[in-house]
């Protein structure tokens, strides 16, 4: 199954040269029959449990402040030795996502049998933390990584600071490296985004189509369970009166998230948290992975974002993959772990970076 490249980073380090060859040296992605299905995919790969044989045994919890936010918990795996010595690969789950998904798990450990220290991290109000800050969450909070970027590089003394962001995180993530612009560079060393919303008006629209209604019953129930938690510890940051209206994603972004962090409507919050104005003003070495049959995501805003004119960016667009899911019909090479592509792809990426 071939694999679209739109570009590569064309100048620092690694030479544009050894990025191509980085690139175009991964194997296809090939799915069995029963997974062509983006349904099935998106699913099986979400819900099946892994089993792991390799990768870090253990993690402990990390807070990191977010000023007058209060603060995130991360969970980190360190390998031995001083932390200056190892790069640290920090992962940005998606929508009612946690540092425990499924996806975070097995990239994270990935990365750790690849040498990278790996940081798990909760966003605001997720894995349980609910009691920690004093806000909601949305997809635009790019602080959030700025914040981590710094505690890892202040706090703990890492010196070589990797990223990736999995569907909202992945938002979050672009977001934040194309608002940073150059600036980002002295701090992060390469990203990726998986299966990610550039447009978040668009995707919220897909959300809205008959075939995705398990989906969308799916996340506002678990949106509306979250936020009752989340009253339980700050009773006025939401008005209870409007949850019962709440019937879909767009619903409760208009009704909650926009209100709450001063967006006003849903629409106004989608287009000044979306990443797809900034991907032209990404100046880190980054890989975007998506498939063409993501029953959440449409292929076409990465079509006409600009993608291909900005030297930084790699893009892989595969025919199958579903959302997140990426699960073959076994290890595409004999370096893979397990049959899971994308985030084989993904560190495999950081691990060129990092050489």
């Amino acid at each position: 199954m071939s694999t679209i490249f739109f570009s590569v980073m064309d100048r620092a380090s690694p030479t544009p040269q050894e990025l191509s060859g980085l690139i175009r040296s991964f194997p296809p992605f090939r799915p069995p029959a029963v997974l062509r299905n983006p349904h099935v995919q998106t699913v099986i790969a979400s819900r099946k449990p892994r089993r792991f044989r390799y990768g870090w045994t253990r993690s402990e919890a990390m807070e990191i402040r977010l000023e007058k936010d209060g603060s995130i918990l991360v969970e980190v795996s360190w390998q031995p030795g001083e932390r200056r010595d190892a790069p640290a690969l920090f992962l940005l789950h998606g929508l009612e996502g946690s540092a425990a998904s499924h996806y975070l798990l097995g990239m994270s450990k990935k990365a750790y049998a690849a040498g990278f220290h790996a940081v798990r991290v909760n966003t605001r109000n997720c894995g349980g933390t609910e009691h920690m800050t004093p806000t909601l969450y949305n997809a635009g909070l790019s602080q959030d990584v700025a914040a981590i970027v710094e505690h890892l590089e202040q706090q703990c003394g890492v010196r070589e600071i990797y990223a990736a962001g999995v569907s909202l995180g992945a938002n979050v993530l672009l977001k934040y490296l194309g608002e940073q612009e150059e600036r980002a560079a002295s701090h992060v060393r390469g990203a990726a985004a998986l299966s990610c919303p550039i447009d978040l008006g668009v995707s919220v629209a897909r959300m809205l189509e008959p075939q995705n209604w398990a989906y969308q019953r799916y996340f506002v129930r678990r949106l509306k369970e979250h936020l009752w938690r989340k009253i339980a510890f700050f009773p006025d940051i939401a008005d209870v009166r409007k949850i019962d209206r709440i019937r879909t994603i767009y619903d409760f972004d208009d009704l909650i998230t926009a209100p709450h962090f001063g967006f006003g409507t849903a629409d106004n919050y989608y287009r000044l948290a979306s990443s797809a104005p900034l991907l032209r003003k990404i100046r880190v070495p980054t890989l975007i992975v998506q498939s063409m049959d993501d029953p959440m995501i449409p292929f076409e805003p990465f079509l006409h974002s600009g993608i291909e004119d900005n030297p930084f960016l790699a893009f892989l667009g595969t025919k199958h993959g579903g959302h997140a899911g990426f699960l073959g019909i076994r290890p595409a090479c004999s370096g893979d772990q397990d049959a899971y592509w994308a985030e084989c792809r993904i560190v495999q990426f950081f691990s060129g970076l990092a050489r």
